[in-house]
């Protein structure tokens, strides 16, 4: 059985004010996904969360994602998708129920049994489990556990529910921050997780003959070959430019054979960093006019700011997206971390204004609720509850983790509540 593994879309997301949709680098990136399709012929395409950028992504993003659902459907290709941190596992799951008949499967929230989809092949039965991105406090709700507390034994005790048989093939579709004893996978800034807050070990994963994971941009195994981040089909930040992009195609065997390989898609504009003074960066670019096309950053190595530096570089570099300069060793220092500010994870902002208001390094319950408030202020602010109303599951569990690490003892778990 052929599988494309895909994470990371972020479809919508914009960098230094270039929106990609806009810029026709996802569209571009959607029609080259197709063609390797059309050339590969796989048997399911799987999508390991992030479809979105944001919670509520904007129109743009949901009419791309609609061109590349419907053009798998009408080439028969079957697609398992589940939500990632960055999306709204309610709205991405919108009419799942409707979508499974044109062969698209959407695990958008934690359930107590997770999705599972077998497909056949010449050598039997591939059952693919969809686990969308948890917090512990929705697996507590969903299997009415308190005892669970980290992510590592929350993500252990939802697959331990589950009726899997290790005889046959099985494929994971996850979404987490994945270590192996300890070693985390390479990072480029993009994502984080602070104080090993969210790590789940891979090997929770034993049962599984293919794990198909999203959270990390640089596609890369974690432990063993078979458990892997299928990575960000585009760079989404200067830090990603060194990172191979493309398209993880897995094929299944036999039980226990499995081949994998990374098949580079091209992009319509690279990213890439050029560093010099700006009279060597302006002669440069006149020299190489392939750089016209290119995202830039420049990082100018004058001893002063040079006057309308921006501007200047922008006649010759269209797509320049940002100026940096290297200064000097001591001013390097002086200048600590401020320039790094907007590149940086909120966890990490978040992880060292505690650390510096409290004199002391976050414990372990401290750092789950440093890790929910970031993921709550990318989602923006929830909304307000009153007695007699509904709630989303999604929305409870976040508000029952927050009550819970602030002492309170009533379950929110019940929506009645």
């Amino acid at each position: 059985m052929r599988l494309f593994h895909l994470a990371d879309l972020h479809l919508g997301k914009s960098l230094y004010g270039y929106s990609l949709i806009d810029e026709g680098d996802q569209p571009y990136w959607v029609d080259r996904l197709l063609e390797a399709a059309d050339e590969y012929r796989p048997d399911a395409v799987v999508i390991a969360g992030d479809v979105y950028d944001r919670a509520v992504p904007p129109k743009e993003a949901i009419e791309l994602l609609d061109r590349l659902l419907t053009a798998l459907s009408q080439r028969d290709i079957p697609v398992l998708m589940v939500a990632g941190n960055h999306d709204s596992g309610h709205r991405l799951a919108f009419a799942s129920g409707l979508l499974e008949r044109e062969g698209v499967h959407i695990a958008g929230e934690c359930q107590k049994e997770l999705a599972q989809v077998t497909l056949e092949d010449e050598f039997g039965p591939v059952t693919f489990w969809l686990m969308p991105y948890l917090f512990p406090a929705a697996v507590r709700c969903a299997l009415g556990r308190e005892d669970l507390t980290g992510y590592d034994q929350a993500v252990r005790a939802l697959l331990e529910a589950q009726p899997i048989d290790p005889t046959r093939r099985n494929v994971l579709v996850a979404h987490q921050f994945v270590v192996s004893g300890g070693a985390e996978p390479e990072r480029d800034g993009s994502e984080t997780a602070v104080g090993g807050v969210g790590q789940v070990d891979a090997d929770a994963f034993a049962a599984f003959d293919y794990v198909a994971l999203g959270h990390i941009h640089g596609p890369q195994k974690i432990g063993r070959e078979t458990v892997r981040y299928g990575g960000s089909p585009l760079p989404y930040s200067f830090s990603e430019v060194g990172q191979r992009k493309g398209l993880t195609l897995v094929e299944l065997g036999e039980k226990g054979q499995v081949d994998i390989q990374l098949i580079p898609l091209p992009a319509i504009h690279r990213m890439r960093q050029v560093k010099g003074t700006l009279e060597e960066l302006l002669a440069l670019g006149t020299e190489d006019a392939s750089l016209r096309e290119d995202y830039l950053r420049a990082v100018l190595t004058d001893v002063q700011m040079p006057p309308r530096a921006m501007e200047r570089l922008r006649a010759v570099y269209p797509n320049l997206m940002e100026v940096a300069r290297e200064l000097p060793q001591a001013a390097q220092r002086a200048a600590g971390q401020t320039a790094q500010v907007k590149e940086r994870p909120l966890e990490d902002l978040f992880w060292d204004f505690y650390t510096h208001q409290a004199g002391e390094v976050p414990d372990q319950s401290q750092a789950e609720l440093i890790a929910f408030a970031a993921e709550q202020a990318r989602r923006g602010p929830l909304p307000e509850l009153r007695r007699g109303e509904s709630a989303d599951k999604e929305t409870l569990a976040l508000v029952e983790f927050a009550l819970e690490r602030f002492g309170e003892e009533e379950s929110l778990c019940d929506p009645k509540n």
